[in-house]
């Protein structure tokens, strides 16, 4: 992601994942807690040229194996998704940010994480225009809590827009003064929907291909925009940029010509081509194998891939011979979507 995007990003999940660090101090009664995760459907379809994007709760350790699904803008990227929050963008003053389970309310939020820094004098990150309501429409007729503010972030003036009820927040960043461009962000909040699930959908050089899946868990650690589709950086072994999976609809480059790339890398080798060696979607799909020598490790890369659909893994040998199940149950979840 663009630096200054990544700068806007943190500012916003400093306001989305503070917490959980209240400063009751003795005899003073703590907040209640945020409304828990509750599945709802959506109050409306997604208007026409729009995709629809499901996120899984990618928490190792307390994933409630609830996904949001909504339909997002044309004009907005997928950027990043990271334990129960996805982000989305239009260049680097439009946002999108989706979470699961935040851990304040929005009151708290205001409390703690806004009021402080709209006092003047505060430069770059003044915050002020604050308003803040319970009980109004958020998603569709869902009601919940709704907070505004000013931001003076990185040198851009910028306007915030919070929704939170049934336990899903949403963070919607505009350029100051563009009426938040309510009728968009109306339009993702009436099609916002909680539900059972584990899948996920991976959208290639913006939102016009689509492919969906389940993302291993507790192994994904987060999902970024890196390359055409989704790589998963997978632990253990994170410290390495070997130890990935990835999803790309559409692929830009054909399986050959991957491999000519790995056969140009001095550390590669064994690099091989085995033609309709697999099925992929429903689909004969060739595979790509190659070991790769970094930093005294080996690792192991397996690309199969057709002309609409590339999966890859990577792990080290022993990894692979303990997640042999895991990756076939993987490759096994992608389907592309159209």
């Amino acid at each position: 992601m663009p630096p200054r995007a990544r700068f806007v990003s943190t500012l916003a999940v400093l306001v989305l994942a503070v917490a959980g660090c209240s400063d009751d101090g003795p005899g003073q009664a703590a907040a209640p807690p945020p409304e828990p995760a509750t599945p709802f459907d959506a109050a409306a379809p997604p208007p026409a040229g729009w995709q629809v994007s499901q996120c899984s709760d990618l928490r190792s350790r307390s994933s409630s194996g609830l996904a949001t699904r909504f339909a997002v803008p044309p004009s907005f990227a997928w950027l990043y998704r990271d334990g129960p929050t996805c982000e989305f963008g239009e260049g680097f003053s439009r946002e999108l940010f989706v979470t699961l389970e935040p851990a304040t309310t929005l009151a708290e939020t205001k409390e703690q994480d806004v009021d402080p820094y709209t006092a003047p004098g505060q430069g770059d990150g003044q915050l002020g225009e604050v308003s803040y309501a319970a009980d109004v429409p958020v998603f569709g007729t869902r009601t919940g809590e709704r907070l505004d503010y000013y931001c003076f972030c990185d040198g851009q003036e910028l306007d915030y827009r919070m929704l939170q009820a049934s336990g899903v927040r949403v963070t919607w960043i505009s350029p100051h003064g563009r009426s938040r461009h309510a009728d968009e962000l109306t339009a993702v909040t009436d099609t916002m929907a909680l539900l059972r699930s584990s899948r996920s959908t991976c959208s290639a050089r913006g939102l016009d291909r689509a492919a969906s899946y389940a993302p291993p868990i507790p192994q994904t650690e987060s999902i970024d925009s890196s390359g055409d589709g989704c790589h998963l950086y997978l632990q253990p072994g994170r410290s390495s940029l070997h130890r990935y999976a990835e999803v790309v609809p559409e692929p830009r480059h054909t399986v050959d010509r991957l491999a000519a790339a790995l056969r140009h890398d001095r550390r590669a080798s064994d690099v091989r081509v085995t033609r309709d060696a697999v099925e992929l979607d429903g689909r004969r799909a060739d595979r790509l194998s190659w070991h790769y020598r970094d930093r005294g490790r080996t690792w192991r890369g397996v690309t199969l891939a057709s002309p609409a659909l590339q999966v890859t893994w990577s792990a080290t040998p022993r990894q692979w011979r303990q997640e042999a199940d895991l990756v076939r149950r993987f490759v096994g979840s992608v389907r592309l979507l159209r």
